[in-house]
Formats: structure tokens, C-alpha cells, sequence
């Protein structure tokens, strides 16, 4: 039987239990089914990496978890006593991984029954040179562009995800310096893609993730999402050789009547003094693609 060891992380911040363990429940029936149809399936490991102020999970809960699937999981449990971030926290959790598999996910993401089945499928054909394999998201689809005939995409986010743990380290994991929440995920897809290998999307490997929305079923960011996506979109366009689509946001960030943008252009051009930007990559734009405000083409507008 083919190794299909898999280490399954995410970072939590100050999420109530209730959504770990609904989560955690529909992980372990997706095991459970997986495991019938491959019966020597040895249990995955959980791992979770606290970036919260104060303990989510307590040791009496831990307890109640470890036994409760004790049959499914090996349930490991990091405080880090900081707020990580997203990249760094997934680092962290990564860092001595020897799985054969990483899966990547949001705290309160609910797979499907047949997930692990489905996630797993476009790396059975080695000659695809699969990088990366992305779960599909309901109620609200990621409205990201994708080749309905093979799946490949320009990126996979974030949310839930799967890959091989070796290429995970190859490509030095999250760039933890330079994106604390958002845009980690698409620089992590372009930097897998500049090793000749695909991200796939799959649409058969369904999840549950909620979403706040308004009246309109528009998303409603908060304060704290507007001012880390804006300086992730700076960070993009300079360490992706965009010097236009910089120059465009710098400026109108700094010129918004929007403090929490005008923040966002301040800590931008502040490293941007102290030489603390990356290098900036793929000048040819042979992998990154901007397209307005995306980082690819959308199917359709949320």
C-alpha cells in the first residue's frame, strides 16, 4: 500500500471549542471511511498551534479528545504564548513533520465524508507532478478560475489543502517575514509552481466554511482583515515584480480616507526603509498573474 501518512495542522486564535470539535468530528468520520476502503491506514496526526493570548484547550479538554479519538488522531497541541500569525504558526507546526502529507486548514473547516478519498486522488498519477491539491469550499465556492477538464489553477488557498510534506520544506514553507495572514497562500502556490508543479483544485473534495456575510451575501471584513490584506497586497506586487501595480497601491492606500489603509501603506513603506522587503521574483511573470485586484481570473464576482 502507498504511504499515505498525513499530518493535518492549523493555527487557532481565540476559537471557541464548540468549532474545534464539530471540526475534528467530521475529520474523524472522514478517516473512518477512508480507512474502510484502505484498511492498513495507520492514524493521522492532528496537530492544532495555539496563537491565542490565553489557552483554548485546557488539559482536562486535550484529555477528553485524545480518548475520544484516540482510534483516529494523534492529537498534539502547541501554545505558542504569541500571536503567530498564520504563516509562521503553520511553520511552526510543520517544522518537524515527517509524513507523507501535509493538509492545511482553517480551524473551523467541516470536510465531507469521502474527503481524504477525494483530496488525495490527483497525486495517484505521479507523472502530473502535483504540488498542491485544494479542497472545494461551500456555501460560498472560491470564485477562482480553473481548468474544468484537469483542475489546475494558479493557487489554492489557504483554507484547506493537502500536499506533499517534502515539497512543503523544499520550498521553506510559509515566507513567514514578509506575509503574516493574507496572500500567504498564493505566494506559497506561485513558489511550489516554480519548481514545474501544479495546483489542483478539487471540487469533489467538498468542505464547510463559513463566512460572515452582509444583507447582500457580501463579505464583511473586519478592521483587522482590511489593514493585513492591504499590506499582503503590497508585499505581492513587490516581491512578484509588479512595480506598477505597487506604485497604484501604495499610492492610494496613503492617500485614503481610510486610516486603517493609510496604516497599512505606513508599515509597508517602513520596511521598505529599513531593507526589510524580499527580493523581488520572476520578473518574466512566467508564474504570477495579476489580473485587477486578483491574482487570477475569477468566474465570478462575490
Amino acid at each position: 500500500m502507498a504511504d499515505t501518512s498525513i499530518q493535518i495542522q492549523t493555527v487557532i486564535y481565540k476559537n471557541d471549542i464548540s468549532d474545534l470539535e464539530r471540526s475534528m468530528a467530521s475529520l474523524a468520520r472522514a478517516y473512518e471511511l477512508y480507512k474502510h476502503d484502505n484498511p492498513e491506514t495507520k492514524p493521522f496526526i492532528l496537530k492544532y498551534g495555539d496563537a491565542s493570548g490565553t489557552r483554548v484547550l485546557n488539559d482536562e479538554d486535550l484529555a477528553h479528545l485524545r480518548g475520544k479519538y484516540k482510534f483516529h488522531f494523534k492529537i498534539d497541541y502547541d501554545f505558542f504564548s504569541c500571536n503567530t500569525g498564520t504563516s509562521r504558526g503553520h511553520n511552526l507546526l510543520a517544522k518537524n513533520c515527517e509524513t507523507k502529507y501535509l493538509m492545511i486548514m482553517n480551524p473551523d473547516v467541516i470536510v465531507s465524508p469521502r474527503f481524504f478519498s477525494e483530496i488525495l486522488k490527483p497525486f495517484d498519477n505521479p507523472e502530473q507532478n502535483v504540488g498542491l491539491v485544494e479542497a472545494r469550499q461551500t456555501p460560498i465556492e472560491h470564485p477562482k478560475e480553473y481548468d474544468m477538464r484537469t483542475g489546475e489553477t494558479s493557487w489554492a488557498t489557504g483554507a484547506c489543502g493537502v500536499l506533499p510534506t517534502a515539497i512543503f520544506h523544499e520550498v521553506n514553507g510559509y515566507d513567514e517575514a514578509s506575509f503574516f495572514l493574507y496572500c500567504d497562500d498564493v505566494d506559497l502556490s506561485w513558489r511550489i509552481r516554480m519548481l514545474e508543479k501544479k495546483i489542483i483544485y478539487q471540487p469533489l473534495a467538498v468542505v464547510f466554511h463559513a463566512k460572515r456575510l452582509s444583507a447582500k451575501a457580501t463579505w464583511q471584513p473586519t478592521a483587522a482583515e482590511v489593514y493585513y490584506s492591504a499590506v499582503a497586497a503590497m508585499m505581492m506586487a513587490n516581491k512578484w515584480s509588479n512595480p506598477k501595480l505597487l506604485n497604484h497601491l501604495v499610492s492610494t492606500f496613503s492617500s485614503s480616507s481610510n486610516e486603517t489603509y493609510r496604516k497599512a501603506a505606513r508599515e509597508f513603506l517602513e520596511k521598505k526603509k529599513n531593507n526589510k522587503l524580499p527580493k523581488p521574483v520572476d520578473p518574466n511573470h512566467k508564474v504570477a498573474t495579476f489580473v485587477g485586484n486578483y491574482y487570477t481570473n475569477h468566474r465570478f464576482s462575490l
